[in-house]
């Protein structure tokens, strides 16, 4: 892992919402996590329970994980009182403090993260001037890693998961399956056949849909020609005995890294060849080779020269930390 990494925090949101009402009435709770352990929920005293209660998914999937009261039986009532319950000014200035203590660099990541860094941000009435700059104005998408990821299957949410800040372990969970698949085992203690030279995998999930950079091997007549008779006359037709030997011509296609230009060799025979650049990006994807939102391909080797391509990539926050 290079230094500039090493000194990100990675932070995972997570809120609880009335999708229908984006003021910060509509706020039910927020959860905070980062690649640390270090926690923050907090159950929104301002929200419209009435509204809550009203919208069947929320009453049935969202309700039943906030501090309640029972009256009559029922557990009809917030409570406000509990310690997780609070006002509008407590959240905002917990959050603000939760995000000015960690390292110098922040990155903010949500699942389909729109509505959430909305409602992040209207604990500031979405006034970026008021809103403190630890604050992360923007969040690195996971649902568009998991895509650029080829899609695979996701690990299951554990029990409470309407809960927001249990909603925040389980985006910090699939981000760090995301990242191990971009891993692959340097030995054959499991049953692995051990990875050839420096090529594994990078220590990052960032991928992008960009079309694979491909070489094409030309088996064409003139490199399967058999020699010609030197003794032949020039002005003489060719004979069927004389006449070269000549194959059908068949375009492949290679795979090379943009980075040091390695060429795919997943059996280790010298490189591997294919009959569409389709086929060639299908194969070398599914062995976890990148292709780069620049349209760069990427073999998959975590030196430091691949790495640095990784964090050239990486967009900044926007503004100064304060």
């Amino acid at each position: 892992m290079s230094d500039t990494a090493s000194t990100i925090r990675r932070v995972y949101l997570h809120c609880e919402f009335l999708p229908a009402d984006p003021t910060v009435r509509g706020l039910i709770s927020i959860g905070l996590t980062d690649d640390s352990g270090c926690d923050y929920y907090a159950v929104n005293n301002g929200m419209d329970v009435s509204a809550v209660l009203n919208v069947p998914w929320l009453a049935d999937n969202v309700w039943p994980h906030l501090p309640r009261c029972t009256v009559d039986g029922s557990p009809c009532l917030l409570d406000r009182t509990h310690p997780d319950v609070k006002l509008l000014d407590e959240m905002r200035d917990d959050v603000a403090e939760y995000f000015a203590d960690g390292s110098p660099e922040t990155h903010l990541y949500a699942y389909y993260g729109g509505q959430h860094i909305w409602r992040l941000h209207s604990l500031w009435n979405h006034d970026w001037a008021a809103m403190p700059s630890s604050v992360p104005r923007w969040c690195h998408e996971l649902r568009s890693l998991v895509v650029q990821a080829g899609d695979p299957p996701l690990p299951e949410r554990a029990g409470g998961q309407h809960h927001a800040l249990t909603g925040a372990g389980h985006n910090r969970t699939l981000h760090e399956y995301l990242l191990a698949l971009s891993t692959c085992p340097q030995y054959d203690d499991d049953g692995f056949r051990p990875v050839s030279g420096p090529h594994r995998m990078p220590p990052t999930g960032w991928q992008a849909a960009a079309p694979l950079r491909t070489e094409r091997v030309d088996e064409s007549s003139a490199a399967c020609r058999g020699p010609e008779s030197s003794s032949r006359h020039p002005g003489r037709p060719v004979t069927r005995g004389e006449r070269p030997t000549r194959f059908p011509t068949h375009q492949m296609h290679s795979v090379v890294c943009d980075v040091c230009d390695y060429v795919y060799d997943e059996d280790g025979d010298g490189f591997e060849v294919f009959d569409s650049p389709e086929a060639a990006a299908q194969e070398v994807l599914r062995h976890h080779w990148k292709c780069l939102s620049d349209g760069r391909v990427m073999c998959p080797s975590d030196d430091g020269e691949h790495q640095a391509v990784y964090d050239e990539l990486m967009p900044p926050e926007p503004g100064a930390r304060g």
